[in-house]
């Protein structure tokens, strides 16, 4: 009589199992009603979005202050590591501050190669990483490598934080 107690629990289980099973993979199947090949918006957003801060990377290497302006939010913010004591350029900065800082090319009168090497983007935040190399206006060379994190809003950056080398750009600019 226990064996077949224990056959018929196991089958009920066996049964339940199966059920919510194929009940799985029912709703699995419904929820996916895109093609493999076809992009979510979220998956547009983030594309978009990486699109933008690579334009803004590169509007920041040639210092086009005209298109920098355009692609910002009105309540932009951006903070760059360190102690204001210690690198004076550390801190948390508005536009105004921004924009100012990429007018005129005296640091670098011979350009800048300036580029994005590795983004991922999740969500309204895009992490950059990019690589800084020029000669600068004392004849020395500046190579520094930095780490981004924008946060972009209805196309334009609201935030960017920036992470680098704050030693080498202190020693080579005194700042």
């Amino acid at each position: 009589m226990n064996i077949q107690k224990i056959f018929k629990s196991s089958f009920i289980g066996i049964l339940f199992i199966s059920t919510v099973s194929s009940c799985n993979q029912t709703t699995h199947k419904e929820a996916n009603t895109t093609t493999p090949n076809t992009p979510t918006p979220l998956e547009v957003n983030i594309e978009t979005n990486k699109k933008v801060v690579a334009e803004f990377v590169e509007a920041m290497r040639t210092s086009n202050v005209a298109k920098l302006k355009t692609m910002i939010t009105d309540d932009f913010s951006w903070w760059i590591i360190g102690k204001p004591e210690y690198l004076a350029t550390a801190g948390e900065h508005d536009s105004k501050y921004f924009l100012g800082f990429f007018k005129g090319t005296e640091l670098f009168p011979e350009g800048a190669d300036f580029k994005t090497t590795s983004m991922i983007a999740e969500g309204n935040t895009v992490a950059a990483e990019a690589e800084f190399k020029a000669k600068t206006a004392m004849g020395s060379y500046y190579e520094n490598y930095y780490h981004f994190i924008f946060v972009v809003e209805d196309g334009k950056i609201k935030r960017m934080k920036e992470y680098m080398d704050t030693y080498h750009a202190k020693m080579t600019f005194g700042l």
